[in-house]
């Protein structure tokens, strides 16, 4: 009879979490909850996924899926709810969503929440592969069962959004990258950029470590497709995206769920019906939001360094720029932030192996154990409680408990998730500067 160890216990009770506790979650939502804002009730189930389907279905008519007034008549003519969920984005993610125009939205909406979790999965398996975290077999059923609990996961599934789809191809932008098939990570994130204009910030961190084959690739998949569009769409939609939507997408959007630097002055300085504003002053959002975007990129630019060769570094380096998108992105919605697991895995790295180590990595820019591991351990414990503080969750907390007056209006009070993703942009740029000190010195010394 085998011995019963506490590893063994421990690995246990995680399948017994995730078959008791994450499986049925995700099947109930994926068949009872998918499209449960169709029913008017003020739940969000499918509200995304709505305007992606609308406009897949608008696309075969031959209609102009972005112009407003024409999304307004679709989503009336289904008898659905009106609410902001429009379809923004360039139009390779309405030519793939075609098929699904063969169902009915509910079973296209079913369909996408369960494509998507099985997209969830294969992202993590590249990012444990291309990470290698793979030889810290005793964390991974517990990191996995944590992954399908975190919050943004489940809000991507339930409202259909496409977040998933991209944390996929940046992980394989990565996966493929670390092998050397520049060509393919190219392709990867030309695809990403076309599905979700954000990503092209990876891109522009490319050009700076002079990447040519992996940024002409990504360049040519993207002329590729919107030549492809222009002949499968037609120029009235491309006309419409960019003389209406572009313009749109740089207004303020204040919104208790919008977590970027816009969404946050947003609250601060737009009047709006969530919270109570300091001023109301367009300048000043434009000037802060503007001043504090630019800041963030020009760090990536300071800390990355064009010579790093350790996958390591590099990993810090990624792992910087993809907490960077949520951050810059005008409109940021709390599933947006998906794309930390990432960052957050990287982070996990850093501190196992410096746990691991327990002393200086010269080899592959590590700083000691008693000051970056507890630094790691700190940043990423306060910033996960952050990040899982979902505005509509605290809310609804606080009207449950009675509480009243200042806090529900207060700005500041909305804004959780973006000081946890701060703070996790902020440890990642506190370690890059570690490394980069800890280069200079070694250097010096040979």
């Amino acid at each position: 009879m085998k011995r019963v160890t506490p590893k063994r216990v421990f690995n246990i009770s995680l399948i017994l979490v995730f078959v008791l506790l994450v499986v049925p979650l995700y099947v109930d939502k994926g068949f009872n909850a998918s499209m449960d804002h169709a029913a008017g009730t003020g739940t969000v189930g499918g509200i995304d996924f709505k305007a992606y389907y609308i406009a897949a279905d608008m696309l075969r008519k031959g209609r102009d899926f972005y112009d407003v007034e024409q999304q307004t008549e679709e989503v009336l003519a289904r008898g659905l709810p009106l609410n902001e969920s429009y379809y923004i984005y360039p139009p390779l993610l309405a030519m793939a969503l075609l098929p699904l125009t063969a169902l009915s939205m509910q079973t296209a909406a079913q369909m996408w929440f369960f494509v998507n979790l099985v997209l969830f999965g294969i992202a993590l398996v590249l990012i444990c592969q291309s990470l290698e975290l793979s030889r810290f077999t005793r964390m991974l059923p517990l990191l996995c069962v944590l992954a399908f609990l975190f919050p943004p996961v489940l809000f991507n599934l339930h409202k259909g959004q496409v977040n998933i789809v991209v944390l996929l191809l940046l992980a394989l932008t990565y996966w493929l990258y670390r092998k050397g098939m520049d060509a393919a990570a190219g392709l990867a994130l030309g695809l990403a950029v076309m599905i979700k204009v954000i990503p092209v910030l990876l891109l522009l961190y490319f050009v700076w470590k002079r990447k040519s084959l992996l940024i002409l690739a990504t360049v040519a998949t993207i002329i590729v497709i919107g030549v492809l569009g222009l002949l499968i769409v037609g120029v009235g939609p491309h006309a419409t995206y960019l003389i209406d939507v572009i313009p749109s997408l740089a207004e303020p959007r204040p919104n208790p769920s919008n977590q970027s630097l816009g969404g946050f002055f947003s609250l601060l300085l737009i009047e709006n019906e969530y919270a109570n504003h300091l001023i109301h002053s367009p300048t000043s959002w434009n000037i802060l939001t503007l001043m504090f975007s630019v800041a963030a990129g020009a760090g990536i630019a300071v800390l990355c360094s064009r010579q790093s060769v350790s996958p390591l570094r590099i990993e810090l380096e990624l792992a910087l720029v993809i907490t960077t998108m949520p951050l810059i992105a005008n409109i940021a919605w709390v599933d947006m932030f998906v794309l930390l697991i990432f960052p957050y895995a990287v982070l996990l790295k850093w501190f196992l192996i410096s746990r691991e180590e327990g002393r200086l990595v010269a080899d592959q820019g590590y700083a000691s154990i008693e000051s970056g591991a507890l630094t790691v351990i700190a940043a990423g414990g306060i910033s996960s409680i952050l990040l899982v503080s979902s505005p509509r969750f605290l809310d609804l907390l606080a009207s449950q408990a009675g509480w009243q007056g200042r806090l529900l209006r207060n700005p500041l009070f909305f804004s959780l998730p973006f000081y946890g993703l701060v703070i996790v942009w902020l440890t990642l740029a506190v370690l890059l500067g570690q490394t980069s000190r800890k280069e200079i010195k070694d250097g010096s010394r040979a």
